[in-house]
């Protein structure tokens, strides 16, 4: 009998936690995580990332939602659908604090200037946060490579 409640417990747990990036509540013993992209082997981002996937933890999806709730708001995309955009259209990417890369969209479509922070671990990269940035912020940082088909200064 113990062992039945132990197993209801466990799918009372599951279906708490299948919508934590919807409902804005973070989890910290969730570990799901989601394939967002991938640096292609051959593309000019390959000269300063490997070649590897790009996920995002669901825990950093609802950061994302709670922080940047206007701004996502306003352009009218959910966190993953604002995440995404950027990792298939950034055109820069900047060196950040502890060796993370930023990757950059400038775009006037969904944001003026919209960035990801990603950090390698182990062969994979995680997305730390994502969200619109300040043009004096990003003058701060150095740019280590960016498409100069997508680039527009």
């Amino acid at each position: 009998m113990a062992k039945k409640f132990i197993v209801k417990n466990k799918k009372h747990e599951q279906t708490i936690r299948k919508h934590n990036a919807d409902s804005g509540i973070k989890s910290h013993f969730d570990n799901r995580c989601y394939k967002v992209g991938k640096i292609r082997y051959k593309s000019w981002a390959n000269k300063v990332l490997k070649a590897y996937n790009i996920v995002i933890y669901e825990s950093e999806l609802v950061h994302i939602k709670n922080k940047h709730r206007k701004e996502l708001l306003s352009l009218g995309l959910s966190a993953f659908d604002f995440v995404s955009y950027i990792v298939q259209h950034f055109s820069e990417i900047y060196e950040g604090k502890n060796n993370a890369k930023i990757l950059v969209v400038r775009n006037e479509g969904v944001s003026n200037r919209a960035v990801i922070e990603l950090s390698l671990e182990g062969k994979q990269y995680k997305i730390k946060t994502a969200s619109p940035i300040k043009l004096t912020r990003l003058s701060k940082m150095k740019l280590l490579c960016a498409n100069a088909r997508r680039v527009d200064y």
